[in-house]
């Protein structure tokens, strides 16, 4: 996802919990890089971030965290008719729920997983 995103002239916001891990996300040229164990911290730097870049907000966010109201934060950044795409298994929300918070929002869920296992 990475990869494409940079392939079309996309801006990049990450999260990941170890510094590996964030090194690891530097490496692919990723410049924005916040907590995925601390949602307050994850507010605090995405609106630090989009103030950075002058961007009103995000375009796409393709979500696996579902603790720590993730979910809820990374809505409250996505730009209206925003595309809020689910990777997530646990705690992820319905249809319905997405509707109810953001009807503007295309909201799909998607099992990656499947889609390897059927179409390697």
């Amino acid at each position: 996802a990475i990869q494409y995103a940079k392939f079309i002239g996309a801006e990049v916001y990450a999260t990941a919990g170890a510094e590996e891990k964030h090194e690891f996300l530097r490496s692919l040229g990723v410049k924005y890089i916040t907590s995925s164990r601390n949602g307050n911290k994850f507010e605090e730097d995405m609106k630090t971030f989009l103030k950075e870049q002058g961007a009103e907000g995000i375009d796409v966010v393709l979500n696996s965290l579902s603790h720590d109201d993730y979910i809820g934060r990374s809505l409250a950044l996505l730009k209206p008719g925003g595309r809020f795409v689910e990777i997530g298994k646990r705690g992820i929300w319905s249809h319905q729920q997405m509707f109810e918070a953001r009807p503007d929002v295309m909201y799909e869920k998607i099992a990656a997983d499947t889609m390897m296992e059927k179409e390697p």
